[in-house]
């Protein structure tokens, strides 16, 4: 029986209540495979100016903390489904980053509030994925950027993960739901109106896409 978007949350909810737990501990378990993604992220988001930035899926702030401590004078917001990985990256009393307890399909920010929006190992969690491409069109600014790392794979190697793994992680009591081959990250970025800079399967299974508004 197929489930809804709402429980698919609510599993995310439970997941990384327990991962708050030991998420800054370094000793994460499957959680610390995420830190190889930010290297790449922020190399990405150098490339240009910035002074507001996004992170859905922020978890405890933690590439929020890095770019805080390069570049102190920008403005940051994490926004994350769980309550407690909110509360550590509130915690950590940081000045000019704000942390929200959100949902990344229905972004609670104004038309055009920041010049990019980051997602790092958090996609594959979204019910509705295209609702969050609409929501980054939105408050993205003209000429702004979506910054995007997750999961991705050959065609067979998706439908492997799909049909076999995904199941299994939801009733070890995991929240993923779907992981997208390319073809599908790229036109849902166009549907919602986004440019697709780059769009490309890395090392790791890492699918690793630049879109600007």
């Amino acid at each position: 029986m197929a489930r809804t978007a709402n429980e698919y949350k609510q599993l995310s909810i439970r997941e990384f209540t327990k991962a708050a737990k030991v998420y800054e501990s370094g000793h994460a378990g499957i959680y610390e495979m995420c830190k190889d993604d930010y290297p790449q992220m922020l190399a990405e988001l150098e490339r240009e100016p910035f002074a507001d930035v996004l992170d859905v899926g922020c978890g405890t702030g933690a590439v929020i903390e890095l770019l805080h401590e390069k570049y102190p004078d920008a403005h940051y917001v994490g926004l994350d489904l769980t309550p407690d990985m909110i509360a550590v990256a509130q915690a950590k009393s940081l000045n000019g980053c704000e942390f929200v307890v959100g949902d990344a399909e229905d972004l609670p920010f104004p038309a055009n509030s920041f010049d990019a929006v980051l997602s790092s190992n958090s996609f594959h969690h979204y019910p509705n994925p295209e609702k969050f491409f609409a929501g980054v069109a939105r408050v993205l600014r003209p000429g702004g950027r979506l910054i995007l790392r997750d999961y991705t794979a050959n065609d067979f190697a998706v439908w492997l993960m799909n049909t076999f793994e995904l199941p299994l992680a939801r009733l070890a009591g995991h929240g993923d739901v779907r992981i997208l081959k390319q073809s599908q990250f790229r036109a849902m970025a166009e549907e919602a109106g986004l440019s697709v800079l780059v769009m490309e399967a890395q090392k790791g299974w890492r699918a690793h896409l630049v879109a600007r508004k």
